[in-house]
């Protein structure tokens, strides 16, 4: 399962669900564009969810790529260590950890800036 996972996720996410916003919103007259996306790995997620199976509250990641009101093209994420931590496990809270780099991995690979935090 870690194989087919890793050929599926080569950067250590998969994408479970996306959702394009805009076609829905702009029938209202909303202009912004925002896809949804929710990415995660199953098996990173089963590491938290053997001690709690609350993770799954955090799991998948939830994620935006949007159009901020200044044009500017934005990705959004709760940072999985934060989330995480709510469940007072260090043992989650340290795959959660793991989880922030990946993001960042995933960003400086889409030639993004990286915060510190995902680091």
């Amino acid at each position: 399962m870690i194989d087919l996972a890793e050929a599926n996720g080569p950067l250590g996410f998969m994408i479970y669900w996306k959702f394009d916003a805009q076609p829905l919103f702009g029938l209202a007259g909303n202009r912004d564009r925002c896809t949804e996306y929710l990415m995660g790995n199953h098996t990173i997620a089963e590491r938290m969810y053997r001690h709690d199976a609350g993770a799954l509250l955090y799991a998948p990641l939830r994620t935006t790529i949007h159009e901020s009101p200044s044009g500017e093209t934005l990705f959004a994420i709760d940072r999985p260590s934060d989330t995480v931590a709510a469940l007072g496990r260090s043992d989650i809270t340290d795959v959660g950890r793991e989880l922030d780099r990946k993001v960042g991995t995933l960003l400086r690979h889409l030639g993004t800036p990286v915060p510190d935090e995902l680091t």
